[in-house]
């Protein structure tokens, strides 16, 4: 009789645990597997952004039920996009990247374009001729008769070719004997006084006319680090040569591309002797795609870019355009390029109204 109580009294507790489990929450079904994606589909095939703006990508798994799946998240240019481990984009630079998102099984991609910032400059160097004298402390000139290796024809003078005169720089070439040279003119540069990197850099200049003449206004490294010219590179933001009246020419020189094989830019216009003209470059740091770039221009138009991305590497032997530079101005006779010498042309003047040199605000 015991042992049958016991039995009937712990049947009847069982049965009252069992109801009373019925009468609460059910417990939830098991979570099914995760399924192998077989699709990642984004919103739009293309985002475009400004340098700064972070964007959350909006994206579709198939099958629903698959997002379990580590998704590996990758860009094709960090300097232009970067992205995190869920899908956010930061952009960076100018340009254009491709964003990846990858799993085991599949592989879909989204353009990101960001948009050429606008670059804000201010001015950070000088000169506007205005004084009574050229400013040594802002000038030096290149004195000599070597021809600087371009078998040039004029003796450059310490300062006897030049002058202010009603608010320009006036650098005159003349026809005369000195030094066993027959002909004077001048080189001058701010190598001692003012040399930046990157930045904005503009001069308005007149050039002379005249079969014979060479006028130009580039810039050249302060210090030689990758190397002697060409290895350091050179920049020549304007030349002209008087036997090709309306032409003015943009060109650099590096270790892989100088001398006769140099990259220029050629355009031709009317007016270009005995008027003044804005001549200037951009030269941008992280430019887009994250390349350098050199903008060229003329009273504001612009002429051609050179872009670093244009090199199959960025060696500096291919792009040295990341050390300072300083500006040199100079009217050459003859040489390599100025070529046959009217000598009823002189004497001949290279005119100047300004130089100025920009960097950018960040």
């Amino acid at each position: 009789m015991k042992k049958t109580a016991f039995f009937i009294f712990s049947l009847l507790t069982l049965v009252g645990l069992t109801t009373a489990c019925d009468e609460g929450t059910d417990p939830k079904p098991p979570t099914p597997p995760s399924k192998t994606i077989t699709d990642i589909s984004f919103d739009q095939s293309t985002v475009n952004l400004e340098v700064g703006d972070n964007e959350e990508l909006d994206y579709n798994i198939t099958p629903s039920n698959g997002n379990k799946t580590t998704i590996v998240w990758s860009s094709s240019n960090e300097r232009v996009a970067e992205v995190d481990d869920d899908g956010y984009v930061t952009a960076i630079g100018y340009g254009k990247a491709v964003i990846t998102a990858e799993t085991s099984s599949v592989i879909s991609t989204v353009t990101i374009k960001v948009a050429e910032p606008k670059r804000t400059y201010k001015l950070v160097w000088s000169d506007e001729f205005n004084g009574s004298s050229v400013d040594r402390n802002k000038w030096t000139y290149d004195v000599g008769g070597n021809g600087w290796g371009n078998k040039q024809k004029e003796y450059d003078t310490d300062g006897l070719n030049t002058r202010i005169e009603n608010g320009f720089l006036v650098i005159e070439a003349r026809k005369e004997t000195f030094k066993f040279n027959d002909y004077t003119s001048t080189r001058m540069n701010t190598k001692n006084n003012a040399s930046f990197r990157y930045g904005k850099w503009e001069a308005r200049i007149s050039v002379p006319s005249g079969r014979g003449t060479w006028p130009a206004f580039w810039l050249m490294p302060t210090k030689s680090e990758y190397g002697g010219w060409p290895m350091s590179g050179e920049i020549d933001i304007m030349e002209h040569v008087g036997s090709d009246p309306r032409m003015i020419s943009h060109a650099v020189h590096t270790g892989q591309y100088s001398g006769g094989n140099a990259w220029d830019y050629q355009i031709r216009q009317d007016n270009v002797e005995n008027n003044y003209h804005i001549y200037a470059i951009e030269w941008i740091d992280n430019y887009q795609n994250g390349n350098d770039a050199i903008l060229f221009y003329v009273d504001g138009k612009l002429s051609t870019i050179k872009d670093q991305g244009n090199y199959a590497t960025s060696k500096s032997s291919d792009w040295p355009f990341d050390k300072n530079f300083y500006v040199i101005l100079n009217l050459a006779i003859g040489g390599t390029w100025g070529g046959t010498i009217d000598d009823s042309i002189f004497p001949v003047q290279m005119k100047v109204d300004y130089v100025r040199i920009y960097q950018l605000v960040k």
